[in-house]
C-alpha cells in the first residue's frame, strides 16, 4: 500500500508541470503573435475630420515634432517606392544542349540574362545573338555534370560567359550574367 501511494504521487507532479509548460508556452507563443501583429500589421486608425476636435490656433506643434514626422514620412516614402534601375539587361532565350559526360546521357536546359555597362553594348549584344548563342552552346556541351553541379562551377561558367562574350563585344562591357533557368538532367 505505501508503494501504491509513492507511484501514484509522480505522476500527479508529471502532469501538473506537463499543464504548467503547455500554458507558458501557449502565453509565450500569443505574445508573439500579438507582438508580430502590432508591429507589422496593425494599421492606426485614422480620425475622420468630422469627429476630431479643432485645435486651437494658439497650439502650435514642436518644431522637433514636425522634423521628426517629415523624417519619418520621408523615409516611409523611401521604403514603400521601388528603386529605379537603370540597368541595361538583355535576355538570351532559353538554350538546350548536350552535355559532354560519357557515362550517361545528360542535357543542360539554360536561359540568363546579361547585364551591360552601356545601351550601345546592350544593342550590340542584340544584334549578335547568333554568334552569342553559338559561343554559348560550344562552351556548355564541353562541360560535364560534375563540373556544372557545384555552385563553384557554377560561378566559374558565369565567368567564363561573360568573358566570351566580352570578346564578341571586343571590349569588357559585361557586368554580370544572371541564370534564369538552369536545370540539369
Amino acid at each position: 500500500m505505501a508503494n501504491e501511494q509513492i507511484q501514484e504521487q509522480p505522476k500527479k507532479r508529471s502532469k501538473l508541470k506537463l499543464i504548467i509548460i503547455i500554458v507558458i508556452l501557449l502565453m509565450l507563443i500569443l505574445s508573439g503573435l500579438a507582438t508580430y501583429w502590432w508591429l507589422n500589421l496593425h494599421v492606426p486608425d485614422t480620425p475622420k475630420k468630422a469627429d476630431t476636435p479643432q485645435a486651437p490656433a494658439e497650439q502650435t506643434v514642436p518644431a522637433e515634432e514636425k522634423k521628426f514626422t517629415e523624417n519619418v514620412t520621408d523615409l516611409r516614402e523611401q521604403v514603400m517606392t521601388p528603386q529605379k534601375t537603370l540597368l541595361n539587361i538583355v535576355t538570351i532565350p532559353t538554350v538546350t544542349i548536350n552535355l559532354a559526360d560519357t557515362d550517361s546521357i545528360r542535357y543542360l536546359k539554360v536561359g540568363f540574362d546579361i547585364e551591360v555597362s552601356t545601351e550601345d553594348a546592350a544593342k550590340a549584344l542584340e544584334d549578335q545573338k547568333a554568334r552569342i548563342r553559338d559561343s554559348i552552346i560550344i562552351l556548355l556541351s564541353s562541360k560535364t555534370y560534375a563540373e556544372l553541379s557545384s555552385t563553384e562551377g557554377k560561378l566559374k561558367v558565369k565567368n567564363e560567359i561573360s568573358t566570351r562574350l566580352n570578346q564578341i563585344l571586343g571590349v569588357p562591357r559585361v557586368v554580370q550574367i544572371y541564370f534564369n533557368e538552369f536545370v540539369i538532367n
